[in-house]
């Protein structure tokens, strides 16, 4: 099972086209026996050529489409017959998908390191045995996901669907859904700031000076300079499929061989890892001299900030006592991503006319357990808790809901310690927040009637990741929860909304219209109002009713993109000032 969005920022069921559905009187093999004696290089070239596709609006969705062009005319009996099953499945309604960017860089993965031995494949052969190879890594991710299925399967109505399609997707949706240029533009405004937070800290100037010797640049403009064009190169592409990066001959030919191959996976390196955190740190592979392939799009425009940290954290271990920054992941994740960039982005788009505090501002004058940001325009009161936070690799890829339960509660929710003692998270955080302002007891602003304030209560997350649809209906489950409790103790509850996961890029991308045409406020409003709204009619099939559930499931991201383009009010973030600024 997979899940799509269009063009309208609507999601569908799709199904994996899997090896048993169009071979069900073959016994399959593993992946490795379908393409031995075949062509390391054409297997790695087609994994490439896969990861290439439009993820939006690729030509090769029309499966039609796709086998014509991956099949040869010696072979159209075998592409007739793989057709007529797509056909067959489609006729029930069933929306049948063949490429997807999980089974493609496992692919990738799984054959980088294959010793390249005498081919004794025919060409016809090898097509046939590598599309294969293809459908029984799809059965794999599917049998995955019946582990999503088991493990939520005993869930309240309201928890069931969310979470079976959270479940299910959240190891994939992040390498599925998203809008390449936009990535780009935030990114970019990521990085610019990562590297002016790094340059002036002390703890963390020589982790930054590491960073540069590593590609021999003599500061984070020169670094960015080199970097871009290769993003840039991806954004430019007007064609689907592989892209080469080439090194020209001239007097800066060694140089540039030399970065991209810091930036290039190698023989040595260890590929068998969850999330395919190897891959996002190094995006390319070399197939000639001064030629470089990317290997996929996203992780190569994610270099440019996200794939930093690996590479940071890397330099790091490698640092001398006394040098090495302490608790990195700590202090990227608080000092950084949930003080320095989100105190500015908020900054830009509140920029006036409303109270606002930032967390730090709140503790220097007092106020403990405070939120990390608050800010009051007129009776509409937002309340952020911003974190930036990982799960374990292993733990994403398991598809399985206890799992991400009990890992997600624990970074979230609340903790228990070794002596009982529970550790509130971002969810408690917030409850306490909305209690202190109900009562009148937040001191920084009492200049308000508890009864006639909205209260928005705003997790502010900064990964894709969390952008699964699903995921907002289980954090607010929680909150929810304790919400009732607050009730229970005679406080005003009506007007505090639920709670809305709010990835930062979001803000960073519409920074312009959110300061000047709607405020996030209003559009959280939208939001829950558009999550609340009943069907307006009974549904005359399962279908019509499973594909209302999933157009209540979208995450906030996709919603502010719906509505920034359904209303025109798209102006692009400012990353060409930020550059000209920066990298004069």
């Amino acid at each position: 099972m997979s899940i799509s969005s269009d063009l309208n920022k609507s999601l569908y069921m799709s199904q994996l086209l899997e090896f048993e559905v169009v071979f069900p009187d073959e016994q399959p093999l593993r992946p490795e026996e379908y393409l031995e004696g075949g062509s390391k290089s054409i297997i790695l070239n087609v994994a490439a050529f896969f990861l290439g596709f439009d993820p939006i609006n690729s030509r090769y969705k029309d499966n039609k489409m796709f086998i014509e062009t991956v099949f040869c005319q010696e072979n159209n009996a075998f592409a007739n017959k793989v057709y007529d099953t797509i056909n067959k499945l489609q006729s029930k309604n069933i929306h049948v998908t063949i490429v997807n960017t999980y089974a493609s860089l496992m692919l990738f993965e799984r054959f980088f390191k294959m010793n390249q031995i005498s081919e004794t494949q025919t060409q016809a052969e090898f097509e046939r045995n590598l599309f294969k190879a293809y459908l029984v890594i799809n059965s794999e991710i599917t049998k995955k996901q019946t582990i999503a299925f088991l493990s939520s399967n005993n869930l309240n109505a309201d928890l069931r669907i969310p979470m079976l399609l959270f479940s299910s997707q959240y190891p994939i949706s992040d390498k599925e859904s998203y809008n390449i240029y936009q990535v780009f533009r935030t990114q970019v405004i990521k990085s610019v700031y990562l590297f002016q937070y790094l340059e002036s800290h002390s703890v963390t100037l020589p982790l930054l000076q590491a960073y540069l010797d590593y590609f021999n640049c003599p500061d984070w403009r020169y670094y960015l300079r080199n970097i871009l064009p290769l993003s840039l190169s991806v954004l430019k592409s007007k064609k689907e499929g592989h892209l080469d990066i080439e090194i020209k001959e001239g007097d800066k030919f060694e140089e540039g061989c030399s970065f991209l191959e810091k930036l290039m996976v190698k023989d040595d390196d260890s590929l068998a890892d969850d999330d395919f955190i190897s891959l996002r740190s190094k995006p390319f592979y070399k197939v000639g001299n001064g030629k470089y392939r990317v290997i996929f799009n996203l992780f190569l425009i994610e270099k440019i900030f996200k794939g930093m940290y690996f590479l940071l954290k890397e330099i790091n271990e490698t640092l001398p006592d006394g040098v090495k920054v302490k608790e990195l992941r700590s202090r990227y994740g608080y000092e950084f991503s949930e003080k320095w960039l989100s105190y500015k982005i908020l900054e830009i788009i509140y920029p006036n006319k409303s109270i606002r505090f930032s967390g730090q501002e709140l503790y220097n004058i007092g106020i403990d357990s405070a939120p990390d940001y608050y800010i009051r325009k007129g009776k509409d009161v937002l309340l952020f808790e911003s974190k930036d936070f990982l799960i374990r690799a292993d733990k994403k890829g398991s598809f399985d809901y206890s799992v991400y339960e009990e890992e997600f509660e624990r970074v979230l929710y609340y903790e228990v310690n070794n002596k009982g003692k529970e550790k509130y998270k971002a969810v408690m955080q917030l409850i306490n927040s909305v209690r202190r302002m109900l009562k009148n007891e937040f001191e920084a602003d009492k200049d308000y009637y508890y009864r006639e304030i909205n209260i928005y209560p705003i997790l502010l997350t900064h990964d894709h990741q969390y952008d699964t649809p699903g995921f907002n209906e289980l954090i607010n489950s929680w909150f929810q929860d304790e919400l009732k409790c607050l009730e229970e103790e005679g406080l005003y509850i009506k007007r505090v909304a639920q709670l809305t996961i709010v990835n930062i890029d979001s803000l960073i991308e519409y920074q312009v219209g959110l300061s000047t045409d709607i405020s996030l406020h209003e559009l959280v409003k939208l939001y829950e109002k558009f999550k609340l709204e009943k069907p307006k009619n009974k549904f005359r099939t399962d279908d019509e009713a499973m594909s209302y559930s999933l157009s209540k499931l979208i995450p906030f991201s996709m919603f502010i993109d719906k509505h920034f383009k359904q209303h025109r009010l798209f102006k692009p973030p400012p990353v060409l000032d930020v550059l000209g600024e920066n990298l004069s």
